[in-house]
């Protein structure tokens, strides 16, 4: 696993219910970030999209999530992509603890700002 202990420091925000704009220049790592979070969020119920992969599957996707309940870790990578439809969508995604992977900071003063360390 790459950068164990920033996945473990992610990892305790997200299970603590604070939702993080995680943000990183092209190469940095961010899917593999989230491959490596995944296998540390077993047995939590995790919704993730790919904006720049699955854009068609959005409607659906959010049918999905919204009838979930309990502590759900929403993942939308790529959200540099998000349309103004599914941007309008989004406080509806508010219950939930929400992970925002992109390249650029959101600027979300509702959100954490992390940015995935280079690799040493």
């Amino acid at each position: 696993m790459h950068r164990p202990t920033f996945i473990k420091q992610l990892t305790a925000y997200l299970l603590a219910g604070k939702s993080v704009n995680l943000h990183a220049p092209h190469g940095r790592g961010r899917r593999q970030t989230l491959e490596n979070l995944l296998t540390v969020l077993v047995g939590v119920q995790v919704q993730k999209i790919d904006l720049k992969r699955e854009q068609g599957m959005w409607n659906d996707w959010l049918k999905e999530t919204l009838t979930l309940s309990g502590q759900v870790i929403v993942i939308i990578h790529n959200i540099e992509y998000i349309t103004q439809v599914q941007k309008a969508a989004l406080p509806s995604l508010k219950a939930f603890t929400l992970l925002c992977v992109s390249e650029l900071s959101m600027g979300d003063k509702d959100m954490l700002e992390i940015e995935i360390p280079e690799m040493i």
